[in-house]
């Protein structure tokens, strides 16, 4: 081709083509993500139905186990397993976790989430392995598995 002589302009480019189908990807994942992900009904009040449904949610403590991350760090791992006894499936379950000290007197509680969006649900009648890890625990704990009750559920469906 002669180096003044410009391509056609019947030759498209497939860039401006491309950019467009991404950007219609991009909108069409958004507006699917708005239908509500367990996270965001977990930051909504709770239903009538999902505080009666915490009495199906079984927690069995299990070991507790220090260790040394690479930062020469502590981390103390709280394992246990994880009950649906109701008919339902979860979305999401939050425990709360307390910690007590030498005589049994509450000193710190925390919360963490067993099943959420990045978890699959958790089906009726399914028992399911849990670790929670804490960077920080009370000076003062006892060493016990800390006392563990569900403190919110979201049901599958809601």
């Amino acid at each position: 081709m002669h180096r003044n002589q410009r391509y056609s302009s019947s030759v498209r480019h497939p860039l401006p083509a491309l950019a467009a189908a991404a950007s219609i990807a991009i909108a069409v994942a958004a507006l699917a993500g708005c239908g509500g992900s367990p996270k965001q009904a977990a930051k909504s009040a709770p239903t009538a139905q999902e505080e009666a449904y915490l009495q199906n949610i079984q927690i069995t403590p299990g070991r507790v186990e220090a260790a040394k991350n690479f930062l020469n760090h502590t981390v103390t791992t709280v394992h246990g397993t994880l009950a649906n006894n109701g008919k339902k499936a979860v979305l999401y379950v939050e425990i709360s976790l307390t910690f007590s000290d030498i005589e049994g007197k509450p000193i710190e509680q925390k919360t963490a989430a067993l099943v959420s969006g990045n978890t699959l649900p958790l089906k009726a009648g399914e028992t399911r392995p849990f670790q929670v890890s804490f960077d920080k625990v009370p000076v003062m704990w006892n060493q016990a598995p800390p006392r563990m009750a569900p403190k919110r559920v979201v049901l599958a469906g809601e």
